[in-house]
């Protein structure tokens, strides 16, 4: 007696179990590398979008460590990117907003530097960039603080 012999409901069945197989593994796939590669979507949480924001910028630090053209305009054309998200907008007020526009500027004359190959004007651009950041994270502190 074969027991590898199945009857039609079996085989109905087992195709069935297969197909099911097939089907979780390539949504499990899916998942997997739409996690990997976050967009920018609302429901993005904050330390995801923050976690971004220090990706790219570990391009840049690196791209000029190496004198890597390309690595720091992947990186300024990703924080360009991140500041237009919506995610990025977490505060209405003129003072945000010159903070956001300053920051842009300067990521867009280092994003220049890079493109001529300028590594020293690159440098310079990102201690501009950086300041950009460090005072508009304390602003949005200063600005956060729970009222006495």
């Amino acid at each position: 007696m074969n027991c590898m012999t199945f009857n039609r409901a079996q085989k109905a069945s087992l195709l069935g179990l297969f197909s099911l197989v097939v089907a979780l593994t390539a949504i499990s796939v899916f998942r997997s590398s739409n996690a990997a590669d976050e967009t920018l979507s609302p429901d993005l949480s904050l330390s995801a979008f923050m976690r971004k924001k220090l990706n790219a910028s570990s391009q840049i630090l690196e791209g000029l460590t190496i004198e890597d053209a390309e690595l720091i305009q992947k990186g300024a054309k990703s924080l360009l990117e991140l500041s237009k998200a919506e995610k990025w907008q977490i505060l209405i007020s003129p003072d945000y907003r010159e903070y956001s526009l300053e920051f842009r500027n300067d990521v867009r004359k280092l994003e220049e530097a890079a493109i001529k190959g300028n590594f020293d004007n690159a440098a310079l651009q990102w201690f501009g960039v950086t300041r950009d950041c460090i005072e508009c994270h304390r602003y949005l502190r200063q600005e956060r603080k729970p009222q006495k």
